[in-house]
């Protein structure tokens, strides 16, 4: 920040008008700062609804679970996204008994249907309880710890734990800003509206990050950042496509995709192939111990364009830019396919699946 000649003032800011915020002290002390741009990143916090007792020891958002010195014996964690499947992994490895409770139909809801597959089966085989289309009715502590009862189809059960994490869901930091009062429009669930310049409806003012509701991510709210900024001093600017943004959920074995799944791609009529490789097959997942897993790309059946990526394995995360860059830059499957990729590597899956999908696969 000093390098960069950035005043930074600590306090609570609210918007007074489109060129002035107020500052708030730690000593209730007040100034107003000028400006022409104002740039809102205030980011998010853990939806919690008002029935579940959080306290931060018994009842636990991921905050203080992150900061906790001690490690519960067991664990009820609510929401399987990517904080609860993450939090999963931690704690199961370090002994924690976990049972995950997800209200869909599976976990990793978002993600593609045969990875959501392949990590419950992954999951399973470590001792992760998973309980899906399972609503939780109730939380409620005692001394012991926690009793959570939940209801399925075929009825209600009480689980007991040390601890339950809720992990269902973040909400915008957007309380008290002065946003309602200039005229900001926000969304239904309040986050702030933005175009494709991260601009919002009244000029001058801008948001970035999470309080966008776009996609919540560390790196979307970096790349937002930069656009902005050039946005602000008159650059053109090319609009995110959100949907073809990398996302990556560091669970074991980890999850990366972009694009569209494979039932969205039906929704949308799209006539597509999808090619898919194992790293039970591949030499260098062999050699790691963790030959769990898969890559499966998606592309149109016609032009081999890439329509989507969907990976659960070793260090997946680390794979997808190949295939990110490749569709930002119009390459198509053939050329994931035709580029040489070393023996042995992770990468070799990419280049199996591409091969796959065009029906020219030699190694499956």
């Amino acid at each position: 920040m000093k390098k960069n000649n950035i005043t930074v003032i600590m306090g609570t800011a609210k918007l007074l008008n489109k060129n002035t915020v107020q500052v708030t002290g730690a000593d209730e002390k007040t100034q107003q700062l000028s400006t022409d741009n104002i740039l809102v990143a205030t980011g998010s916090q853990p939806s919690v609804p008002p029935a579940f007792p959080v306290d931060g020891e018994k009842v636990v958002t991921y905050r203080e679970a992150i900061l906790q010195k001690k490690i519960p014996a067991s664990v009820v964690i609510i929401g399987a996204g990517a904080i609860g499947l993450e939090f999963a992994t931690i704690w199961s490895a370090y002994g924690t008994k976990v049972t995950l409770v997800e209200m869909l139909l599976r976990i990793a809801p978002l993600e593609d249907e045969e990875v959501s597959a392949e990590l419950t089966r992954a999951f399973n085989k470590r001792g992760i309880q998973t309980l899906t289309g399972t609503r939780v009715q109730t939380i409620q502590t005692n001394p012991a710890g926690v009793k959570v009862t939940v209801a399925d189809e075929k009825g209600e059960q009480v689980l007991e734990a040390e601890q339950a994490l809720v992990a269902i869901g973040f909400k915008p930091n957007t309380a008290n800003l002065g946003l309602e009062e200039m005229g900001v429009a926000l969304t239904d669930r309040h986050f702030i509206q933005v175009d494709g310049r991260m601009s919002t409806n009244v000029p001058g003012i801008w948001a970035i990050g999470d309080v966008t509701g776009k996609l919540l991510l560390a790196h979307v709210a970096s790349t937002q950042g930069k656009l902005c900024a050039e946005a602000m001093a008159g650059k053109d600017t090319r609009p995110i496509n959100y949907t073809m943004v990398p996302r990556a959920t560091y669970s074991q074995p980890q999850v990366a995709s972009f694009g569209l799944t494979e039932a969205q791609a039906e929704e949308k009529g799209l006539n597509y192939k999808a090619g898919k490789f194992p790293f039970i097959a591949n030499g260098k997942a062999l050699g790691l111990g963790e030959s769990g897993g898969f890559a499966k790309v998606l592309v149109d059946a016609q032009t081999g364009e890439i329509l989507g990526a969907h990976l659960i394995g070793p260090e997946v995360s680390e794979l997808l830019p190949e295939l990110t860059l490749a569709w930002k830059n119009e390459l198509t499957i053939t050329e994931i396919g035709d580029n040489i990729h070393a023996h042995p590597t992770l990468s070799e899956v990419l280049m199996e699946a591409a091969e796959n999908a065009e029906d020219r696969a030699i190694h499956i």
